[in-house]
Protein backbone atom coordinates (compact mmCIF):
# COMPACT_ATOMS: atom_id res chain seq x y z
CA UNK A 1 0.00 0.00 0.00
CA UNK A 2 3.21 2.42 1.04
CA UNK A 3 4.43 1.78 -2.21
CA UNK A 4 1.20 2.93 -4.82
CA UNK A 5 0.73 6.10 -2.90
CA UNK A 6 4.43 6.81 -3.23
CA UNK A 7 4.08 6.45 -6.81
CA UNK A 8 1.07 8.11 -7.22
CA UNK A 9 2.38 10.95 -5.06
CA UNK A 10 5.38 10.89 -7.71
CA UNK A 11 3.53 10.55 -10.87
CA UNK A 12 0.97 13.29 -10.34
CA UNK A 13 4.04 15.59 -8.68
CA UNK A 14 5.81 14.57 -11.95
CA UNK A 15 2.75 15.90 -14.16
CA UNK A 16 2.77 19.15 -12.38
CA UNK A 17 6.10 20.73 -13.22
CA UNK A 18 6.79 18.10 -16.49
CA UNK A 19 6.36 21.56 -19.07
CA UNK A 20 8.44 24.26 -18.87
CA UNK A 21 7.90 27.14 -21.14
CA UNK A 22 10.27 27.26 -23.98
CA UNK A 23 10.29 31.08 -25.00
CA UNK A 24 12.65 33.18 -27.76
CA UNK A 25 12.84 35.58 -29.28
CA UNK A 26 11.45 35.68 -33.34
CA UNK A 27 13.57 39.26 -34.14
CA UNK A 28 17.24 38.79 -34.44
CA UNK A 29 17.01 42.61 -33.70
CA UNK A 30 15.81 41.62 -29.49
CA UNK A 31 18.39 39.87 -27.80
CA UNK A 32 17.85 40.13 -24.30
CA UNK A 33 20.34 42.83 -23.32
CA UNK A 34 19.57 45.79 -24.89
CA UNK A 35 15.88 47.11 -26.08
CA UNK A 36 15.84 47.99 -29.78
CA UNK A 37 16.12 51.88 -30.59
CA UNK A 38 13.03 51.24 -32.83
CA UNK A 39 11.22 49.78 -30.32
CA UNK A 40 10.68 52.29 -27.49
CA UNK A 41 7.73 54.05 -26.94
CA UNK A 42 6.59 57.29 -29.26
CA UNK A 43 8.20 59.66 -26.54
CA UNK A 44 11.67 58.67 -28.07
CA UNK A 45 11.22 57.45 -31.06
CA UNK A 46 9.22 58.24 -34.09
CA UNK A 47 6.26 55.89 -33.64
CA UNK A 48 5.43 53.71 -31.51
CA UNK A 49 7.08 50.54 -30.82
CA UNK A 50 6.09 47.09 -30.72
CA UNK A 51 5.84 43.82 -28.62
CA UNK A 52 9.02 41.71 -29.31
CA UNK A 53 7.85 38.45 -31.84
CA UNK A 54 7.84 35.44 -29.72
CA UNK A 55 8.40 31.39 -30.36
CA UNK A 56 6.82 29.56 -27.59
CA UNK A 57 7.15 25.65 -27.51
CA UNK A 58 6.30 22.87 -24.86
CA UNK A 59 2.90 24.61 -24.13
CA UNK A 60 0.90 22.09 -22.19
CA UNK A 61 -1.63 20.60 -24.24
CA UNK A 62 -5.21 21.41 -22.52
CA UNK A 63 -3.55 25.29 -23.28
CA UNK A 64 -6.75 27.85 -23.90
CA UNK A 65 -4.42 31.06 -24.41
CA UNK A 66 -1.07 32.62 -23.02
CA UNK A 67 -0.93 35.58 -21.15
CA UNK A 68 1.65 37.81 -21.43
CA UNK A 69 2.37 40.62 -18.48
CA UNK A 70 5.13 43.21 -19.72
CA UNK A 71 7.19 44.91 -17.28
CA UNK A 72 9.59 47.76 -16.22
CA UNK A 73 11.26 46.34 -12.99
CA UNK A 74 13.70 48.83 -12.44
CA UNK A 75 10.59 51.28 -12.26
CA UNK A 76 8.09 49.99 -9.39
CA UNK A 77 5.04 52.05 -10.23
CA UNK A 78 5.30 50.47 -14.15
CA UNK A 79 6.36 47.06 -12.58
CA UNK A 80 3.45 44.12 -12.39
CA UNK A 81 1.82 44.31 -15.74
CA UNK A 82 1.86 48.55 -15.67
CA UNK A 83 3.45 48.21 -19.65
CA UNK A 84 0.15 46.04 -20.40
CA UNK A 85 -1.15 42.58 -19.96
CA UNK A 86 -2.13 40.76 -23.11
CA UNK A 87 -3.88 37.11 -23.69
CA UNK A 88 -3.03 35.55 -27.03
CA UNK A 89 -5.25 32.73 -27.78
CA UNK A 90 -4.16 28.91 -28.86
CA UNK A 91 -4.46 25.28 -29.69
CA UNK A 92 -1.01 24.22 -30.54
CA UNK A 93 1.77 23.13 -28.28
CA UNK A 94 4.23 25.27 -30.08
CA UNK A 95 3.38 29.28 -31.37
CA UNK A 96 4.64 31.86 -33.41
CA UNK A 97 3.68 35.29 -31.10
CA UNK A 98 4.21 37.79 -33.81
CA UNK A 99 4.96 41.62 -32.71
CA UNK A 100 1.97 44.17 -31.26
CA UNK A 101 2.35 47.47 -31.98
CA UNK A 102 2.02 49.75 -28.75
CA UNK A 103 -0.11 53.14 -28.05
CA UNK A 104 -3.12 51.35 -29.47
CA UNK A 105 -6.14 49.24 -28.79
CA UNK A 106 -6.41 47.96 -32.18
CA UNK A 107 -5.46 44.43 -31.70
CA UNK A 108 -4.37 41.66 -34.40
CA UNK A 109 -6.00 38.48 -34.94
CA UNK A 110 -6.13 35.93 -31.33
CA UNK A 111 -5.13 38.88 -29.08
CA UNK A 112 -7.22 40.19 -25.81
CA UNK A 113 -6.63 43.16 -23.18
CA UNK A 114 -6.43 41.87 -20.30
CA UNK A 115 -5.39 45.41 -18.85
CA UNK A 116 -4.67 48.13 -20.52
CA UNK A 117 -0.90 50.11 -19.89
CA UNK A 118 -1.16 52.26 -17.01
CA UNK A 119 1.29 54.76 -18.10
CA UNK A 120 -1.27 57.24 -18.98
CA UNK A 121 -0.82 58.67 -15.59
CA UNK A 122 2.56 59.62 -17.00
CA UNK A 123 0.41 61.09 -20.01
CA UNK A 124 1.56 58.58 -22.28
CA UNK A 125 -0.74 57.45 -25.05
CA UNK A 126 -3.21 55.45 -24.15
CA UNK A 127 -3.16 51.84 -25.60
CA UNK A 128 -2.77 47.47 -24.63
CA UNK A 129 0.74 47.79 -24.52
CA UNK A 130 3.12 50.80 -23.53
CA UNK A 131 6.95 49.94 -25.26
CA UNK A 132 9.72 50.92 -23.29
CA UNK A 133 9.58 54.08 -21.87
CA UNK A 134 12.37 55.18 -19.47
CA UNK A 135 14.51 57.37 -22.04
CA UNK A 136 17.37 55.61 -21.53
CA UNK A 137 17.99 55.38 -18.04
CA UNK A 138 19.32 51.67 -17.95
CA UNK A 139 15.70 50.42 -16.88
CA UNK A 140 15.14 46.75 -17.02
CA UNK A 141 12.04 45.29 -18.87
CA UNK A 142 10.33 41.72 -19.24
CA UNK A 143 7.73 39.62 -19.88
CA UNK A 144 5.92 37.10 -17.58
CA UNK A 145 4.60 34.58 -20.28
CA UNK A 146 1.85 32.05 -18.28
CA UNK A 147 0.05 29.18 -19.79
CA UNK A 148 -3.64 29.17 -18.85
CA UNK A 149 -6.47 26.44 -19.12
CA UNK A 150 -10.12 27.84 -20.37
CA UNK A 151 -10.75 28.35 -16.75
CA UNK A 152 -7.61 30.64 -16.49
CA UNK A 153 -5.58 28.09 -14.73
CA UNK A 154 -1.66 28.51 -14.97
CA UNK A 155 -0.60 25.62 -16.46
CA UNK A 156 3.09 26.67 -16.99
CA UNK A 157 4.97 30.17 -16.22
CA UNK A 158 8.38 31.40 -17.23
CA UNK A 159 10.09 35.07 -17.70
CA UNK A 160 11.95 36.63 -20.64
CA UNK A 161 14.03 40.04 -20.09
CA UNK A 162 13.61 42.04 -23.11
CA UNK A 163 16.70 44.15 -22.18
CA UNK A 164 17.65 47.70 -20.94
CA UNK A 165 16.48 50.79 -21.90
Amino acid sequence: MKKSIILSTLVVSGSLFASDLSVQFSDSKWDGITVPKDEVCSNYNTKAGSTPPLKISNIPSNTAKIVFIYSDKTFTKMDNGGHGILSYKIDANEVEVPALMGETFELADGFEVVTAHTGTRFKKTPGAYLAPCSGGKGNIYKVEINAVDSANNSLATTELVLGKY
